[in-house]
């Protein structure tokens, strides 16, 4: 009975031995899989954290109408006070714009592409306002740069168009 029960705890020892190395190794996957993915939120939260900081310094007596964030950018739209609003962060320094759209007379989308071996890609999606008088200059606001936002468009080429339609508006 004695041979018995040692067999039996030797066999429990042994199939623990292998659950605590398949739970280990599943806890190793798990990580693997999640950490990334904390770590990416974690720098995101922080960038934002940063961006609504300058805008709300930015904005403090402004009556914004709409406003859009995407990719470390952010525009808003004062109609009232006639303002445009453009923040763009890349890795700690944000750039910020304040446009006096009274002193401009419209403003476009400008896409600039390359041709390729096999298609034609874009490289910078921008929105350019043109003064009323020739001692300004033109001023650009970059929404998608394929050097620093990557090889993809999400979206940044419709959202110029629209913000080209809402800064013009404001304009007339």
């Amino acid at each position: 009975m004695l041979d018995c029960l040692f067999i039996t705890h030797y066999s429990f020892i042994k199939n623990l031995k292998k659950m605590n190395t398949t739970y280990l190794i599943g806890i190793i996957l798990i990580a693997a899989i999640v950490l990334p993915i904390v770590l990416l939120n974690y720098k995101n939260n922080k960038k934002n954290a940063v961006i609504r900081k300058e805008y709300s310094e930015m904005t403090k007596s402004a009556n914004i109408a709409n406003q859009e964030r995407w990719n470390g950018h952010l525009i808003a739209i004062d109609k009232i006070d006639k303002k445009c609003y453009f923040i763009h962060q890349e890795d700690i320094a944000c750039e910020t714009q304040i446009i006096d759209l009274t002193e401009y007379s419209s403003c476009r989308v400008i896409t600039r592409s390359s041709l390729g071996s096999a298609s034609t890609s874009v490289e910078m999606v921008e929105l350019v306002f043109t003064p009323k008088t020739k001692e300004k200059e033109n001023i650009n606001l970059v929404f998608y740069n394929a050097d620093t936002d990557g090889f993809t468009l999400n979206g940044e080429l419709q959202s110029a168009e629209r913000w080209k339609k809402l800064c013009n508006d404001c304009m007339n």
